[in-house]
């Protein structure tokens, strides 16, 4: 039922379905006559269509409106029986004010209906509510999700909302609460360690507080209608790593090192590292120096030359800020592909999934950034949380690469996949 998908085709319509789509989605300002009401009636409820009788339980109807808003669009025609009887309403214009107050404060964000009004001769009116999935997903106010699986509703779990925002290429995913996932899973003291380096006297501590309510204050948790409940972003920076292997797996990094130029080599040594962004920094930072010297000063000519078979040498600040703009960058409702690290002789490879489609190389390359988590960005590059990071961006990492091994580094952008290739410096 998308604007943009009707105009695109250009066909004319030929079921009834296609019908209502075409003539109501156009932008010429036409609106629905009797007879497509009608039309609407005789082919009963389906994933886009739904009936309403009359107006009540404004929660439920929100509900309804955003599992449609979720599932691709499709209308709701009020005055309408599930026996596909037309009741008409008695207050239409009641309804519309109070259909426009809902989606316009009980939803996140607000859904932008297409209302029409449609009277027949024996008095009768019906109100017609559509949306499409333009501004999608969208939420209730405490952090529901619905969708819509053939003319029923229900409520999406953790899976299916991350597929939601994957699908919409959205870049809020990381303010979404995982109902799931207990505050047993947060460690408590990274998160007050956190606090004291922020408000280091210790009289404006918050006393006392628990640790839900302190997330929730940094907006790091939210309180949905039954509990707190922890935000992705809350539990990717402050997550327990043994718990965010069973409660968020979808976190993780691998790690490769191969004996060789290129992946047909054999591999030395292969491990996937889960839990939260500072001990996953760290961990791969450790296993890259195991086998590569990350260095601030890049090797004399007299080092090149002497001992050209030496361990590779990388610019630390060039490699641990790439690392950095994998983690903070990447999109975690990919499910299937964490960032990867592949570690070759003579080159590195950060390949971050799925978020290149939020990228404008020409920005990027100017170190114009759009963060694609922007709470996840702002804790972790705060000294607070604890890890060195390094600044610049792109621009910085292609300036450091070049300054020590001579060359740039490759990038590559794609849909799917944001790719990053550093030489080595012998």
């Amino acid at each position: 039922m998308s604007r943009k998908k009707i105009r695109r085709r250009g066909w004319l319509p030929e079921t009834e379905r296609s019908l209502h789509a075409y003539m109501t989605m156009r932008d010429d300002g036409r609106t629905l006559d009797r007879r497509e009401i009608l039309d609407l009636v005789r082919g009963g409820e389906d994933s886009e269509v739904e009936f309403k009788v009359r107006y009540s339980n404004p929660e439920r109807i929100a509900a309804e409106i955003l599992a449609m808003a979720n599932s691709g669009g499709g209308a709701i025609l009020f005055g309408v029986s599930d026996t596909c009887r037309v009741e008409g309403l008695d207050d239409a214009e009641r309804v519309e004010v109070e259909l426009r107050e809902l989606c316009a404060t009980a939803m996140s964000p607000p859904v932008h209906p297409y209302i029409n009004k449609v009277a027949f001769d024996s008095g009768k009116r019906v109100l017609v509510l559509e949306v499409d999935d333009r501004r999608a997903p969208h939420a209730t106010r405490d952090g529901r999700y619905y969708i819509r699986i053939g003319s029923t509703k229900r409520e999406a779990d953790s899976q299916e909302v991350a597929e939601l925002f994957h699908r919409y290429n959205a870049t809020r995913y990381e303010q979404v609460p995982l109902k799931e996932v207990s505050f047993d899973d947060i460690d408590d003291a990274g998160v007050w360690s956190y606090i004291r380096a922020v408000l280091p006297n210790e009289s404006k501590l918050p006393k006392g507080f628990p640790t839900a309510l302190v997330l929730t204050d940094m907006r790091l948790a939210v309180m949905t209608a039954d509990d707190y409940a922890p935000t992705v972003a809350g539990l990717v920076l402050f997550g327990q790593s043994r718990a965010m292997e069973q409660s968020f797996p979808r976190s993780h990094v691998t790690l490769c090192r191969f004996a060789g130029r290129d992946a047909t080599a054999p591999i030395v040594e292969q491990v996937t590292f889960t839990g939260n962004l500072a001990s996953l920094y760290w961990r791969i930072e450790g296993f890259l120096t195991r086998y590569a010297d990350l260095q601030d000063a890049p090797p004399t000519q007299h080092q090149r030359v002497t001992d050209p078979d030496a361990r590779a040498w990388y610019s630390r600040p060039a490699v641990m800020e790439a690392i950095t703009n994998a983690l903070v960058h990447r999109d975690y409702g990919v499910r299937q592909e964490g960032v990867r690290v592949l570690l070759y002789d003579r080159h590195l490879e950060i390949i971050n999934p799925a978020v290149g489609k939020h990228i404008w190389r020409g920005a990027v390359d100017y170190g114009v950034s759009h963060p694609n988590n922007p709470y996840i960005k702002s804790f972790f590059k705060n000294p607070a949380y604890g890890v060195v990071t390094y600044t610049g961006g792109l621009p910085m990492i292609r300036r450091e690469t070049l300054r020590f091994a001579r060359r740039e580094p490759k990038v590559t952008v794609l849909p799917h996949e944001f790719r990053i290739e550093l030489p080595a410096a012998n």
